[in-house]
């Protein structure tokens, strides 16, 4: 009975253990690219096809890969958040993965919350399939990370949207936003994190009844301007550069508008940074929704993403 009861134990620890992985590692934005060391040519040449670029302040790369030899792939290489495989047989590429149209794919293969893909060059014949699936990574990343997978104290708040459905409309704040401005009688309300002591977010919200639409590009950046002159702190000078700015057609949860994404500025105080703002209308309503990055010493890339991950929860209507 001793014996079998044992066996019985080993038994279960072994299962757990399997089932037991523990979270991904590394930077969400991070690639680990693990190719053979005689590709290292065909590699370097196959990065410049996937990697993707945003202007924010500055064109700027949306990945950030780093490389590992396959024979040095172990340890804690094998945790990181999104790994590439990229060799020229199919037989170097991890059995665990699946291979649809060229591209393999896997998850959670040595830790949970990661994403394995794999390419054999340069059979591959479609690097925008490859690129747009490491995008979708890091956007799952990116809200794992704001959400609390990787990062407790950042997970969502029920409360907020509790609090803003009685507005007419939720988004989900997380919780390392903190209340700046609450003025629903006005229309407004604002949030913010800090990062570091040189790295601010500002998220905001504006509402008011839609007297007429959205308008062109030009009136949405006109009312993006008057929407910082009334509402953020000492930003009567703010203005938005035109010449960096960019007006998108978009739809959200059946609300219509334009995406703006570009550059503030506030020649008072000498500093401007990055921005992104949903303009919307749905039903009798017309919304601002705003995202403000104020980083002069790094990218702004991560955080524009991460501003647009908590807009695309926003939902019209109570």
């Amino acid at each position: 009975m001793r014996a079998a009861t044992r066996l019985l134990t080993l038994l279960l620890a072994a299962l757990m253990g399997l089932g037991c992985r523990g979270p991904a590692e590394g930077p969400v934005k991070g690639v680990l690219v693990v190719y053979p060391q005689e590709l290292e040519e065909e590699v370097d040449e196959a990065l410049g096809e996937l990697q993707i670029y945003l202007t924010t302040v500055d064109r700027e790369p949306v990945f950030n890969f780093s490389s590992a030899r396959l024979q040095d792939f172990e340890g804690s290489l094998r945790l990181r958040r999104t790994i590439l495989f990229l060799t020229e047989k199919a037989s170097q590429i991890p059995g665990e993965l699946a291979s649809a149209d060229g591209v393999y794919r896997a998850r959670d293969v040595w830790a949970s919350n990661q994403l394995v893909y794999g390419a054999v060059l340069p059979d591959v014949t479609n690097m925008d399939a490859l690129s747009d699936s490491l995008l979708k990574a890091y956007n799952l990343h990116m809200r794992d990370f704001i959400y609390g997978s990787f990062v407790v104290t950042q997970m969502s708040s029920p409360e907020r949207i509790d609090s803003l459905r009685e507005l007419g409309f939720t988004i989900d704040v997380p919780k390392s936003y903190s209340t700046e401005v609450w003025r629903p009688e006005e229309g407004f309300v604002q949030y913010q994190r800090f990062d570091s002591e040189n790295c601010a977010l500002m998220l905001s919200i504006r509402w008011k009844p839609a007297e007429d639409g959205i308008g062109s590009g030009e009136e949405a950046m006109q009312w993006r301007e008057a929407v910082a002159r009334r509402f953020f702190h000492d930003a009567q000078e703010d203005s938005v550069d035109r010449a960096k700015t960019t007006a998108s057609p978009m739809v959200l949860d059946g609300a219509e508008g334009l995406e703006l994404l570009g550059i503030w500025r506030n020649p008072e105080h000498l500093n401007a940074g990055a921005f992104t703002s949903y303009l919307l209308r749905h039903g009798d309503r017309k919304y601002l929704i705003d995202f403000e990055v104020y980083y002069p010493e790094g990218q702004k890339e991560p955080y524009i993403r991460e501003g647009w991950t908590i807009m695309n929860t926003f939902v019209p209507g109570s």
